[in-house]
């Protein structure tokens, strides 16, 4: 009861900025409404659900908490969550960061034809990015029943798979602006084949994230690139269910039974999907890390910013360098919960720690570092950087890499080490491939 009483007033706080500033007739897909609606959707659900069983919380993060303890630990990170929630409000309102916006804009001539030459290369890169890292991990048959190791199959290969799932999303991105253009009955149907093509590779790399996102840069850029939305269209209400079995299907595909058994086996796979709906909000939450980071985490044993070094070495394979840090500080997280040290902190080799991650967002790794000033310090960065992109984006003139920056900053941009290496490698491989495949611009300030 208590749980429940916590996320329904959690909700009602959520709520409020994003009610307000459509009043104010702020359109759609602001800043505001996507970082409140995406705080919304990946906690009150999952609170609800606690609220209903306790025991849906991941186990070894549950046996630290202690059961008698949850309501104390779901109270406290509530608390901790609403102090967040208003610093990042204030980052996304402060007007000290439209004076940042000076960042030279690219302004070029665009039209039909360039868009669709810079999906043709985009894309065909693309594919030859992912035919390469198919080569390296032992082929496609391999890949796919053998997802349950995708951590130890996808180590050292993090250039080839941001190389390729960015040209991939970009190429999709490049067609759908060319509808500013010009629009026909086969370019919408092409537009189908294609994100369902991408979506599917995306999704053989054993993740879920990628191809939400995928989704996600259709919608914003269609919004920003062709017309503007004013409500929520009803086909993007019809995808929700697709999505939602997709998001509980990928975990289950993962078994180590492999693909190819649940390929012969459909009902089976069916049957799975049924029988995890209940666990269809804990899947798409990162509520247990938080609570096993403000559970182990106090002041007297946060990391004060060591884990921030790991970042030095983010740009070295880890083929060259045998004894580099995780790039993901939850992999830190997820050898404490399996009780592999006495004491586990940064920067220890990645070899020596256990081989998967609880991804922490801002909210878990600016508590680890730097405690209850790390969260309202954070959460205001992460707003005002919210705000910097979707002011550099109006200035760009919703651009093809400005709604691109500003897609990959709102979708995937976080204060941790591993958002930040994905969202920084993404843009600067969108930035090169920009400039070479629309090269009447120039500079502007």
């Amino acid at each position: 009861m208590i749980i429940a009483l916590i996320a329904f007033l959690l909700l009602i706080i959520l709520l409020i900025p994003m009610i307000r500033w459509r009043n104010r007739g702020g359109e759609i897909l602001a800043p505001r409404m996507i970082a409140f609606f995406f705080l919304i959707i990946t906690i009150v659900p999952y609170l609800f659900t606690i609220s209903r069983n306790n025991y849906i919380i991941y186990p070894l993060i549950l046996s630290k908490i202690g059961l008698n303890n949850l309501n104390q630990s779901i109270a406290y990170f509530a608390f901790i969550l609403v102090i967040g929630s208003f610093s990042l409000l204030l980052g996304l309102k402060v007007s000290l960061i439209e004076k940042f916006t000076v960042i030279p804009v690219i302004v070029k001539i665009e039209n039909g034809k360039r868009y669709l030459f810079a999906f043709f290369i985009t894309f065909g890169l693309g594919l030859l990015g992912y035919t390469l890292f198919l080569k390296k991990v032992g082929g496609f048959n391999f890949l796919v029943n053998n997802l349950n190791i995708r951590t130890q199959l996808t180590a050292g290969n993090g250039y080839i798979m941001s190389f390729t799932t960015t040209l991939l999303i970009m190429s999709v991105v490049c067609y759908i602006c060319s509808f500013r253009f010009k629009k026909t009955f086969l370019k919408y149907l092409f537009l189908i084949l294609l994100v369902i093509c991408v979506a599917f590779i995306l999704s053989t790399f054993g993740g879920r994230k990628q191809t939400l996102q995928l989704v996600a840069f259709c919608f914003i850029s269609w919004h920003y690139g062709v017309k503007r939305f004013k409500r929520i269209p009803l086909k993007v209400w019809l995808l929700v269910p697709f999505l939602l079995i997709y998001i509980i299907a990928i975990p289950i595909l993962r078994n180590p039974v492999g693909v190819e058994y649940y390929m012969n086996a459909p009902r089976v796979l069916m049957g799975e999907i049924g029988n995890n709906v209940g666990e269809l909000t804990q899947q798409i939450s990162y509520v247990d890390t938080y609570l096993l980071v403000l559970n182990h985490f106090s002041v007297s044993n946060i990391w004060l910013g060591r884990s921030f070094i790991d970042l030095l070495y983010a740009p070295i394979p880890s083929s060259v360098f045998h004894n580099k840090p995780p790039n993901d500080e939850g992999v830190y997280l997820q050898t404490i919960v399996q009780n592999w040290y006495v004491e586990v902190k940064p920067s220890m080799p990645f070899n020596q720690l256990y081989p998967s991650s609880f991804p922490t967002e801002t909210l878990g790794t600016m508590y680890m570092n730097f405690w209850i000033p790390g969260i309202v310090l954070g959460m205001f960065l992460l707003g005002s950087i919210y705000k910097l992109a979707y002011q550099y984006m109006k200035r760009s003139n919703y651009n093809v890499f400005s709604i691109m920056v500003y897609c990959f900053i709102m979708l995937n941009f976080h204060l941790s080490n591993l958002r930040i290496t994905q969202t920084l490698m993404s843009i600067i491989i969108v930035l090169f491939f920009f400039i070479i495949l629309f090269p009447n611009k120039k500079i502007e300030r």
